[in-house]
């Protein structure tokens, strides 16, 4: 399998991260995620805040909203440790601890490069080169964006998504499953013994 060696910036036709003003918080309106939001395969709305309007308007006209095929990255504290495609466009909005890629489509496929930055040959360089601070260690941007990568060809990118897909599904399945039992076992003892 032949590897062609890319520096990020050259796969991506964006590579930024969300807004630096944090909007008022407020009890309904639109989603506004941070690194803490994020998870495996998404983002949690369950203690995520909430904004107005007039402050997601503005932050979309900022480029810190996501769209459909964009990757998202924890960028700061525990970075790289999630990293997920947005599959569609959404009304929600991202803060800078969150790093935004925008892949080119005819390079590279947006979840192939997803699960590129899970690799510890990502993980490895990236400390080196492209980590900053010791109480809160964050990604540099601009040094992430020189980081060389080697890729396959689009065809083989598309046969390694599709597996590790497959995987992640069964992965997925199996947590909810170990959720059901442990909620329903937890049903049964409280019902014998409490």
């Amino acid at each position: 399998m032949q590897l062609y060696k890319y520096k990020l910036v050259d796969l991506c036709s964006v590579i930024t991260d969300g807004s630096h003003y944090s909007p008022k918080a407020q009890e309904t309106g639109y989603p506004m995620f941070s690194v803490k939001d994020m998870g495996e395969y998404g983002f949690s709305y369950e203690d995520c805040k909430r904004i107005s309007i007039e402050d997601f308007i503005l932050m979309k006209k900022n480029g810190c909203v996501p769209k459909k095929n964009d990757i998202l990255v924890a960028k700061d504290g525990s970075y790289l440790k999630e990293s997920f495609v947005c599959e569609e466009e959404k009304e929600e909005a991202i803060l800078s601890s969150i790093a935004l890629f925008r892949p080119d489509l005819e390079k590279v496929n947006p979840i192939f490069l997803s699960y590129l930055f899970k690799t510890p040959y990502i993980r490895k360089h990236t400390m080196r080169s492209c980590v900053s601070g010791s109480a809160l260690p964050r990604i540099i941007l601009d040094a992430f964006k020189k980081l060389e990568v080697y890729i396959p060809s689009l065809e083989i990118q598309e046969k390694i998504v599709k597996v590790l897909k497959t995987i992640d599904k069964k992965i997925e399945l199996n947590k909810q499953i170990n959720c059901d039992l442990e909620a329903m076992a937890k049903q049964l003892y409280d019902y014998w013994f409490v």
